[in-house]
């Protein structure tokens, strides 16, 4: 048995393989698309609202980890969903209930995810718009 030798660019050679995966997958998933636009917009809100000059109860670094780790979560969620549909793809070359039911309920834990997302959202983006219009 011989063992595969590591040289010192494997490791950015993966980073370039996970890359080229989430590549294929925004040019192949409408859904995920969608998921890294409201990112971005997210981000934007968020970053707006961080500002004192615009709400009197600014979000805070807490509130910025928090949205940037959900943000992955769902990002990271929707990349294995499309993995998973890919790999059924793959193995069920007709129509199967079992590979349909494997697909919708990786579909229903992204759904989960991004319901979870949104009321996170929610909850730390309501306080700091209601202080803008109120002034408290």
């Amino acid at each position: 048995m011989s063992v595969k030798k590591k040289g010192k660019w494997s490791g950015i050679k993966k980073f370039g393989y996970a890359f080229r995966g989430i590549y294929t997958s925004l040019k192949e998933e409408a859904s995920l698309v969608i998921h890294f636009i409201v990112a971005i917009l997210v981000l934007i809100v968020a970053a707006i609202l961080t500002s004192k000059a615009i709400t009197p109860k600014p979000i805070n670094l807490t509130d910025w980890v928090i949205v940037i780790f959900v943000i992955g979560i769902i990002i990271g969620m929707e990349l294995l969903n499309t993995a998973i549909e890919n790999l059924v793809d793959m193995i069920a070359f007709e129509y199967n209930m079992n590979a349909k039911k494997i697909k919708d309920v990786s579909a229903g834990a992204t759904l989960i995810l991004s319901l979870t997302a949104i009321a996170v959202g929610l909850i730390i983006f309501i306080p700091p718009v209601i202080a803008i219009f109120t002034g408290k």
